[in-house]
């Protein structure tokens, strides 16, 4: 099938006014700021930061204060001090809190469907809590074999 157009039948001379609405800027309408919340309660927030602060507490005890461990281990809480400073900044941007999670009975919308409270709470918190526990089973390691 061939299709054939003339543009010569369409063409024509467009007029000053007509050609200013083409280019005329687009009318802007007030947008609010984006919402940043990340709809996750307090209490989850509070438990995976104590997940991690165990893991360094354990893992701080169980090299001793060896100068190189000690390095890493402050080079490394400092970048999970950037993960929730951050998290933290960004979840007050717009002071804005309306998070399933804030009202009873709320259910978060994943990319898998909605889930309700207990179930993000164990795939959220199952990584930090692990990770706690083994910083406490290093230091008990560690201590044993002293």
């Amino acid at each position: 099938m061939r299709h054939d157009t003339n543009l010569h039948t369409n063409a024509r001379i467009v007029t000053a006014n007509e050609l200013a609405q083409v280019i005329a800027p687009p009318v802007r309408t007030p947008v609010l700021a984006e919402h940043t919340d990340f709809e996750m309660p307090g209490w989850i927030w509070a438990t995976m930061l104590g997940g991690y602060v165990t893991f360094f507490a354990g893992i701080s005890a169980a090299t001793a204060g060896d100068g190189r461990a000690v390095f890493a281990i402050v080079i490394s809480i400092l970048y999970t001090a950037m993960f929730f400073g951050t998290a933290r900044v960004l979840s007050k941007v717009d002071g804005r809190r309306v998070g399933a999670f804030d009202r009873a009975g709320g259910s978060l919308n994943t990319w898998t469907g909605p889930m309700d409270a207990r179930a993000v709470a164990g795939q959220m918190l199952a990584v930090p809590l692990l990770l706690g526990f083994f910083g406490i089973c290093i230091a008990i390691i560690a201590a044993a074999v002293r």
